[in-house]
C-alpha cells in the first residue's frame, strides 16, 4: 500500500509541473492580441486590439515608409510577410514573449521583442517608464531589424543584433550614455542575457561598436560578417581583441574631448 501511495503522490507531483509547463508557456503560442483586429498589406500585418486603431495604424506607415530603406541597407529581399504585434499593455507582451514567469524578471522599461521573425511591440500609446510615443514608434523599427537579422543569420551574437537594430532604426545615444558608463569587457559583449544587456549600457554601445566598424571598415564588411561569412579576421583582417582594443581607444578619446 506504502508504494502505491508514493507512486500515486509522484504521479500527482508529475501531472501538477507538466500543467504548470503548459500553463506558463501556452501564451507564447498565441501572439496574437486578445480579440485582436488587424491591417494588413502585401508586406506586414498588423494585429491589434480594439481601441487601439491610431497606434497601430502609426506604426503600420512608420514600417511602410522605412522598411524598404532598411531591407536595402541590409540587402535583405524579404517574400515573406512580417507579422507585427500591438498589445496595448506590457504585461500583455511579456507573457507572449516567455510566459507568465516573465512578469516577474521583465524590466520595467521593456517595450518590444522578435521571436523568429516577427515584431512584438507595446502600442506607442502605453504609458511605460523612460519611454515616449516617438520612442516606442522608433523601437518598432529596431524590433524589425530584429526580424532580419534572425532570417540572415539567427545565430548572430546578441550585441551585433542589438548594435544593428539602434543602428539602423536611427536611436543614436546620449553622448551620456556612452561616456559616464564603463566600456564593457569582451566577455560581457558576448552575453545573450537581456537584462545583463541593459545593465551595461548594452544599446548605447552596441550602436557606437557598429558606428565604429562601419566608419572603420565600411558597411560591406559589417554585411559580411553578419552574414557568417567569415570571421574577425577573414572579413576585418583583425583579431576580434584588436578591434576591441582599437574601438576602446576610439571610445577613451571621444570621451576626453567630452569631458574637456
Amino acid at each position: 500500500m506504502k508504494k502505491k501511495s508514493k507512486k500515486k503522490k509522484i504521479l500527482i507531483i508529475v501531472i501538477v509541473v507538466v500543467v504548470t509547463i503548459i500553463i506558463q508557456t501556452l501564451p507564447v503560442l498565441f501572439p496574437k492580441p486578445l480579440r485582436s483586429k488587424s491591417i494588413v498589406d502585401d508586406n506586414f500585418v498588423v494585429y491589434y486590439q480594439k481601441g487601439d486603431e491610431k497606434g497601430a495604424n502609426e506604426v503600420f506607415e512608420l514600417l511602410k515608409e522605412e522598411s524598404d530603406s532598411i531591407l536595402t541597407k541590409m540587402e535583405f529581399e524579404d517574400n515573406e510577410v512580417t507579422e507585427v504585434f500591438i498589445y496595448k499593455t506590457q504585461w500583455q507582451l511579456a507573457i507572449r514573449e516567455a510566459g507568465f514567469a516573465t512578469l516577474i524578471v521583465a524590466p520595467s522599461w521593456h517595450i518590444g521583442d522578435s521571436h523568429n521573425g516577427n515584431v512584438m511591440m507595446v502600442s506607442p500609446y502605453t504609458p511605460v517608464e523612460v519611454h515616449t510615443h516617438d520612442s516606442i514608434l522608433t523601437a518598432t523599427l529596431h524590433e524589425f531589424v530584429h526580424s532580419i537579422n534572425f532570417q540572415i543569420n539567427p545565430e548572430l551574437l546578441y550585441f551585433w543584433d542589438n548594435g544593428l537594430a539602434t543602428y539602423l532604426s536611427g536611436q543614436e545615444p546620449e553622448e551620456s550614455d556612452l561616456y559616464s558608463r564603463d566600456i564593457p569587457s569582451i566577455e560581457e559583449m558576448h552575453t545573450d542575457n537581456g537584462l545583463e544587456f541593459g545593465q551595461m549600457g548594452g544599446y548605447a554601445f552596441s550602436y557606437n561598436y557598429i558606428e565604429y566598424l562601419d566608419d572603420t571598415y565600411g558597411w560591406d564588411s559589417i554585411l559580411e560578417f553578419v552574414s557568417g561569412n567569415g570571421s574577425y579576421e577573414e572579413v576585418f583582417n583583425q583579431t576580434e581583441e584588436e578591434i576591441y582594443s582599437d574601438w576602446c581607444d576610439y571610445l577613451e578619446n571621444a570621451k576626453a574631448v567630452w569631458s574637456s
